[in-house]
């Protein structure tokens, strides 16, 4: 395998790396019309924020048919997991605080076939049904924050799930790549999401 494959690869994979490694201070991103108009139609929008130093940040969104409850349920629930995040071989809840409003949680993850998987532990902050605020505290990741924000929207019927995600890889990939990843892919993620979602508001 070449060189370059293997860093796009690893790219992709650390651009799906979390549907719980999400966002910043700012909850709630605000779009343009154009982008709003995508949303409407019922894609995933996502942009880069440029920043100095490795890795990236991205910034995406996405509407679910489907209440907060229901989203929140889903992206919550570690056996859940492996069904939208590439790559997934284990997720397991280490801790848990007693009123249940934070955790610490450990993925492995094998993104590229011929590689060792990859290990993760974060910690992950919950604000009910509204916010999941992560950050890394050991693994193969330099740098791991981000946040998830749940924003009811049509008197609660549909959901617009928010998620701004940074994160620099150990290994000397280009930030232009790691970034190129990961708008490539945040839309994927949120696709994933949201179908299981919709599966699970079905049922």
């Amino acid at each position: 395998m070449p060189f370059a494959f293997p860093c796009k690869a690893a790219a992709t994979a650390l651009a799906f790396a979390w549907l719980f490694l999400a966002p910043h201070a700012h909850a709630i991103t605000q779009w343009s019309a154009i982008d709003e108009a995508h949303l409407a139609r019922g894609d995933a929008v996502a942009r880069i924020v440029e920043e100095r130093g490795p890795g990236g940040r991205v910034l995406a969104a996405i509407d679910i048919a489907a209440p907060t409850s229901v989203v929140w349920a889903v992206m919550l629930d570690c056996e859940r997991a492996p069904l939208y995040v590439p790559g997934l071989q284990s997720c397991a809840v280490i801790e848990r605080s007693a009123d249940g409003l934070s955790d610490v949680r450990e993925h492995r993850i094998r993104w590229i076939a011929l590689l060792p998987s990859l290990r993760l532990r974060f910690r992950t902050d919950y604000e009910p049904e509204r916010t999941i605020r992560v950050r890394r505290i050991s693994g193969d990741l330099a740098a791991m924050q981000g946040l998830w924000a749940l924003e009811p929207r049509e008197g609660g019927t549909v959901t617009r799930l928010h998620y701004d995600f940074h994160l620099a890889p150990r290994t000397p990939l280009p930030s232009g790549l790691v970034r190129a990843g990961m708008m490539r892919d945040a839309p994927k993620v949120l696709e994933a999401v949201r179908a299981e979602a919709l599966r699970v508001a079905a049922q």
